[in-house]
């Protein structure tokens, strides 16, 4: 029997797996699988537990009515015997305790706002975690005064996507005594950190955040050192640029960080970046790997919360990362002479999370375009060599049809190469000619690539060839393509999206040319409307969490003013007025002719609802086939984590627009 077509209901019966956490006898797996409730309109996670053969079981239950449970965050005890995790099956986050044998689980803190961070002590008796705000236990009560609901802003970052209005409280790290349940707080004053590490003597914990004082207009972090016993705190390294992952090496001597020191605004490639611990010496390991250390690969079929890692390998003193390479996430390591190894996991797939067994075998987390993640053990020999542990997607997969894309390679306006994709629509024959969707990812400082999309795998079974590329100012190509968009967007990005789309006009017979559809979302969103300002050879479009007005951006979004003055080329409302209103689509409405869907969520403070506001009402009055969609209580993240509701009833609208204007 063939198999059927994907639909958006397929969505909710997806299982995603993350953050595979290694024992310390190497011998168990702990990963985090997460469903989706359709009933309940949101996510649930356990935890389970395998072997290195595939031998698993579910290691948290729970069941609370009315309530979606989350554990997360597994963390194996120094010596193996126990499995800590975060949980909110008591409402906040909490950190919880179960021997690996089974039993009950123990709830190990009980702080009135939940935990954030946390980590193991070397001995296992004590955990360094984050709380956020004053600290409360969950019995105390509240004193009974009168309070104003009115909120007062003195910050210039004073707000944050899926986050609201921040409040006047700060993260900090403290220490957690296991045996004694005590809390002891080391990090103090208006300042947040985050990602707390011990050395492996215990007597230290390395933490980030920052204390300048520009810190409200340029966020500079820093890496602090405290020591347990005398109480104090230095400053270890004040960066020049983003900084995270913090990891020491199992003897000590060294510390690596995630980041970069180009200066806070460079969406350059982030590096692996080694420290002495005795003497503060930085070098940079990566700096002649022109790719950016993380996973960039953007795709909706993921909920994986695992942290960004570095994981030492102690016999080699090798350091493994993954890293975001054309449309491939691919597993690397390198040394301590900053020699780079080649990719260690296969072409045409996505390692979201890892963990590392010897060296000679990693444990990875590895989407395609054909699954959105499952466990394989990986020979770190041979590249093409690994044997699946899990396959939780199987029973679905094995009767739904996923198109398989198609890699192609062009040339843009000015001979710049380009990289981009192609699916063909269910039930493709030959000689037919299908409907085109050209689909534009957000970012910029992102890429599309091998994973699962299942936005666009949809529209393949609608009937739609789809087509997508990774244009300059996306990540994966080095560091000056993706800093190639800043200072000059609609300008050469345009022409490598539209060029991209010649291309697939002139070399794929399949595509009727009189029906051509664009969509795309955030900086997507902007191109998209970019384009109905400048050409009508599309038959329709949809702007998804699209910018619009950069003006009233610079003040209403949650990184506005930074980000506009960043990605323009230090324009700002005062100099360069006439700069950002040329380039703000708004200005050139008029051109419009394209019928156009604005759907937005309500809550996104990325790129806020007044984005869409303006843009449909302006387009509204110039006469303009418009529609506007609003989706309450979402943010920017909507099509990858909102509520499983709205992001199907999303998805009918999107091709629900489009099927109803093509021939």
């Amino acid at each position: 029997m063939s198999k059927r077509p994907i639909t958006a209901e397929d969505l909710c019966k997806f299982k995603f797996v993350g953050d595979p956490q290694l024992s310390p006898k190497k011998d168990k797996i702990a990963y985090v699988l997460t469903h989706v409730d359709q009933e309940k309109d949101g996510y649930y996670s356990f935890i389970y537990i395998t072997d290195l053969n595939g031998e698993g079981r579910k290691f948290t239950s729970h069941y609370i009515k009315e309530s979606l449970v989350k554990d997360t965050s597994p963390k194996w005890s120094p010596d193996g015997s126990k499995l800590a995790f975060r949980s909110n099956r008591t409402g906040k986050n909490q950190v919880w305790l179960l021997h690996i044998d089974g039993g009950e689980a123990i709830q190990l803190t009980d702080v009135k706002q939940g935990i954030g961070d946390f980590t193991w002590s070397p001995d296992g008796n004590q955990l360094a975690l984050t709380i956020n705000g004053e600290f409360k236990l969950s019995n105390e009560e509240e004193k009974k005064e009168e309070k104003s609901d009115v909120k007062v802003i003195t910050r210039l970052r004073y707000k944050g996507d899926g986050a609201g209005i921040y409040s006047d409280e700060h993260k900090h790290v403290y220490l957690f005594d296991i045996g004694s349940k005590s809390y002891r707080k080391i990090t103090d004053g208006e300042h947040d950190f985050s990602q707390p590490r011990f050395t492996p003597d215990g007597k230290s914990v390395f933490y980030i955040g920052t204390k300048a004082e520009d810190k409200e207009w340029g966020y500079l972090p820093a890496i602090w050192k405290f020591d347990i016993d005398s109480k104090e705190e230095t400053l270890f390294y004040q960066a020049n640029g983003y900084i995270m992952a913090p990891t020491v090496s199992p003897d000590g001597k060294w510390l690596t960080v995630v980041g970069h020191a180009r200066g806070e605004r460079s969406q350059g490639n982030a590096n692996v970046l080694l420290f002495s611990i005795e003497t503060g010496e930085l070098t940079n390991l990566t700096e002649t790997f022109d790719y950016t250390v993380g996973n960039l690969v953007g795709v909706d079929a993921k909920y994986d919360t695992a942290e960004q890692r570095l994981i030492w390998d102690q016999a080699s003193y090798t350091i493994y990362f993954n890293a975001t390479v054309g449309g491939d996430c691919q597993l690397f390591s390198v040394n301590l002479d900053g020699e780079v190894s080649s990719p260690l996991s296969p072409n045409d797939s996505v390692v979201t999370s890892y963990d590392i067994v010897n060296d000679d075998q990693a444990l990875l987390v590895l989407a395609t375009p054909h699954s959105p993640g499952d466990l394989v053990t990986q020979d770190l020999h041979e590249m093409n060599k690994f044997c699946k542990l899990t396959d939780w997607n199987q029973e679905l997969f094995a009767e739904v049809f996923l198109s398989s894309p198609e890699n192609f390679q062009y040339k843009s306006t000015d001979n710049k190469e380009i990289e981009g994709w192609i699916l063909k629509p269910y039930g493709f024959e030959e000689g037919k000619k299908y409907p085109l969707i050209l689909q534009i990812h957000g970012g910029p400082a992102t890429a599309y690539g091998n994973g699962l999309h299942h936005e666009m795998q949809l529209m393949a079974s609608k009937g739609y060839v789809v087509l997508y590329t990774n244009p300059r100012g996306s990540q994966g190509y080095g560091h000056e393509f993706v800093n190639a968009v800043i200072g000059d967007y609609g300008g050469m990005d345009y022409e490598d999206i539209m060029a991209g789309l010649d291309y697939g006009l002139e070399n794929y017979d399949y595509i009727d040319h009189d029906n051509l559809f664009v969509t795309g979302g955030s900086y997507g969103g902007y191109m998209t409307n970019v384009i109905v300002t400048r050409t009508d050879r599309f038959k329709a479009a949809v702007t998804q969490r699209s910018i619009c007005n950069w003006h009233s951006f610079y003040g209403t979004s949650d990184i506005g003013f930074f980000f506009t003055e960043w990605q323009h080329g230090h324009a700002d409302l005062w100099d360069d007025a006439i700069k950002l209103l040329e380039i703000s689509p708004l200005h050139h409405a008029r051109n419009v002719k394209t019928p156009i869907l604005i759907m937005h969520s309500e809550q996104d403070l990325r790129c806020p609802m007044e984005q869409a506001e303006q843009w449909y009402i302006a387009l509204k009055r110039l006469g303009v086939e418009t529609k506007l969609v609003r989706f309450p209580d979402e943010n920017h993240d909507l099509s990858r984590s909102g509520k499983p509701k709205h992001r199907l009833e999303r998805l009918q609208h999107l091709i629900g627009w489009f099927d109803d204007r093509r021939n």
